[in-house]
Formats: structure tokens, sequence, C-alpha cells
């Protein structure tokens, strides 16, 4: 008898446990092919890859890397290119970056962007740890680098592009925004270009930012600054 109890528990304890697994969420298993996560990886660890750059690419079934976007740093273009060259099974890049212009007037709006949308509470979780601490009250530091141990260097500075994992990508020319990247939510997507078009001098405003998880059910067409670097909707 004794023998048999003992038998019961340890079936019912299995059982439980096979239960409470079933009970358990499930954990997200990549779709992302091992190729393309790795690529992926590169291209967001370069050191210089900032708020101001959008870095695109593409996998061919050959192991060929198209790289596209736009970039702030004329240095960032070559260095994507020979980040991703060095990735196993990678056999060849494409490189299709292009150059952001440079002018005193998109750079005034770049900052002036940028301290609007990561100062505002609610979406400087987008930014970096030190974007979130100046947006809860932390004053500006001394310069020891682009980010100083208090705060933050002037964002003002001819070539000022703060680096590191931003969801909220802003991208200027000829006075024009173009806003990408990825949120959380309805609310943030739109309180992030509310943020930019309050902006002076900013001309336009277009949100090409995505919500996590959600597919648009008419996409619209992008929005993407042209070589002469004038905002060109593609048709």
């Amino acid at each position: 008898m004794i023998k048999l109890s003992r038998i019961a528990l340890i079936s019912l304890a299995a059982l439980a446990a096979v239960s409470a697994a079933e009970a358990a969420p499930k954990a997200e298993v990549s779709t992302e092919p091992p190729l393309a996560r790795a690529v992926r990886e590169k291209l967001s660890g370069l050191p210089f890859y900032g708020v101001f750059d959008i870095l695109e690419y593409e996998v061919k079934d050959n192991g060929t890397v198209e790289l596209s976007g736009f970039v702030f740093r004329e240095t960032l273009k070559k260095d994507a290119e020979d980040a991703v060259s060095k990735v196993a099974g990678v056999k060849q890049v494409v490189n299709r970056i292009e150059d952001l212009p440079w002018g005193v007037q998109d750079d005034e709006i770049r900052a002036k962007v940028y301290l609007t949308i990561y100062r505002d509470s609610m979406l400087s979780r987008y930014g970096t740890a030190t974007d979130e601490a100046l947006a809860n009250g932390v004053g500006y530091g001394p310069r020891r680098s682009v980010f100083g141990p208090m705060g933050i260097g002037n964002p003002f500075f001819p070539g000022f592009n703060p680096s590191g994992d931003y969801g909220i990508h802003i991208l200027v020319t000829r006075g024009e925004v173009i806003l990408v990247g990825n949120v959380d939510s309805e609310g943030d997507k739109n309180l992030a270009a509310i943020k930019a078009r309050g902006v002076f001098p900013v001309k336009k405003v277009f949100n090409e930012l995505t919500v996590k998880g959600r597919k648009p059910e008419v996409p619209e067409p992008p929005a993407r600054p042209t070589k002469r670097g004038v905002v060109a909707v593609a048709e």
C-alpha cells in the first residue's frame, strides 16, 4: 500500500510538472536567418552609428549583402561596409549607403528635434540611459566625451551625433525631417511626430516609424532623401 502511494505521488508530481510547463508562456523562436542576424548585430554595434543615421541591409541567397540607408558621418559608410565584409558567410557587399548633406540650418534642426524627442519623459526610453536620466531631471555635466559622466556634450556642436541603441532615428535634409525606427505604440509614434513638427525651422515631417508587432493595413510610400538632399516620396 505504501509503495503504491509513493508511485501515485510521483505520478502526480510528474503530471503537475508537465501541466506547469504547458501553462508557462513559450519563448519566442527567432525566424531570422543566422547570417542576417550576424549582419544586423555587426551594424548595430558600430561605434559611430548614431541617432542621425539609418543603416539598412538585405541578405541575398548567394551570400551578397546589399547595404542602404543614410549617414550623417561620412566615414560610417565605409565602416559599415568593412564590418559586414568580415562577417562569416558574406561573399560580397554592395554599398548603396548615401551621405546626408551638411548645413548650418539642418544641424540646428537635428539638435532641436533630438532634444525635443529624447528629453520627453515618455519618449526618452527609446534613447540611452543618459537620455532617460536627463529627461528625468539630471542636469548637464562637464564634457569628457560625447556623453559626459553627468550629462551630455553640446548638441549644437558641428558633427554632434549621439551613438547608441536609439529606437527613433532622425534624418534631416534641407529643413525636412524623416523619423525612422520602431516604437511600442501608435501613441508614441504620433507623439514623436508632434514633437518634431513643433520644432522651428522644420518645414515638414515624414513619420516612417513602425509600431512593433503591427503591420500597416495600407503601407504608405516611404519618404527618402535624394542625393541632392531633397526629400522625395516614392510613387
